[in-house]
């Protein structure tokens, strides 16, 4: 029953991601039934595996529902933008950023290179989830966010500087960001590095694309600026949003729940 319900938290986050990312890009690129579910399919996939292939039952099965949503969350983001910028095929000229990955913004013309480096990655992802060293106090959750945010901050300077230019306040926002949440993951308690690390990856999408999403409602920054916008996806794109505030409601309704029976 409890494996089941992890399940289900698996399944939850992965939707979370997935409307945010119908919320975004469906006014521009319209909504596409076939690539929508992909991270509700890639955070089920993550869960199995590190249930069933990775040996890692036992510390999966201590986390509480909330850790395990963001833990997943992280991952996947991490995974998707891997299976994006290494593994998938795709026209890359209605983007301004490219989606397929660079090497300092230079076209990387080889399919095998970077499969090769792609699964290296991968690796290295789920290798780093075996990292138990216990996070335990205070300013250990503080030191682990701040880090874990300039690391997200790196990887989207790396893709992003080559086309738009580096941007000082920006590079710090994730890392600030991070280190002000950092209480909300010490008050549910011990949990090891590697977990902590994807669980904070998780969290810092899971604000700061709301912000960017759903209140600047900017157009995505991998858009070229003179993509025209698609009225009618636009007009329906607000019941991702609703969803979303289901969801929202659910992970804090679990995180009270869970803080007061800590």
């Amino acid at each position: 029953m409890y494996m089941m319900m992890q399940l289900l938290i698996a399944f939850v986050s992965g939707t979370y991601t997935s409307l945010w990312g119908a919320f975004k890009d469906s006014p521009y690129e319209t909504f596409k039934p076939k690539t929508f579910p992909r991270s509700i399919l890639f955070s089920l996939i993550i869960y199995v595996l590190l249930m069933e292939v990775l040996g890692q039952s036992l510390r999966v099965q201590l986390l509480s529902y909330v850790q395990l949503f963001f833990l997943v969350m992280g991952i996947e983001r991490f995974i998707s933008e891997i299976y994006k910028g290494f593994f998938r095929i795709e026209d890359q000229s209605k983007y301004f950023i490219p989606s397929r990955i660079t090497f300092f913004g230079k076209h990387v013309r080889s399919n095998f290179l970077r499969y090769v480096v792609g699964v290296l990655i991968v690796a290295g992802i789920f290798a780093l989830t075996f990292v138990s060293y216990p996070m335990q106090k205070f300013w250990e959750f503080c030191l682990v966010a701040y880090v874990t945010g300039l690391s997200v901050a790196f990887g989207g300077a790396y893709k992003d500087a080559p086309f738009e230019g580096f941007q000082a306040l920006k590079f710090q926002r994730s890392g600030f960001v991070l280190l002000v949440l950092s209480p909300l993951f010490y008050y549910l308690g011990p949990v090891s590095l590697g977990y902590l690390i994807f669980m904070n990856i998780g969290l810092e999408r899971f604000v700061v694309e709301y912000y960017k999403t759903y209140i600047k409602r900017n157009m995505s920054g991998k858009f070229k600026s003179d993509t025209q916008r698609i009225q009618k996806y636009l007009d329906e794109r607000e019941r991702y949003h609703y969803a979303a505030w289901l969801i929202i409601l659910l992970v804090m309704g679990l995180y009270i729940y869970e803080i007061t029976n800590v």
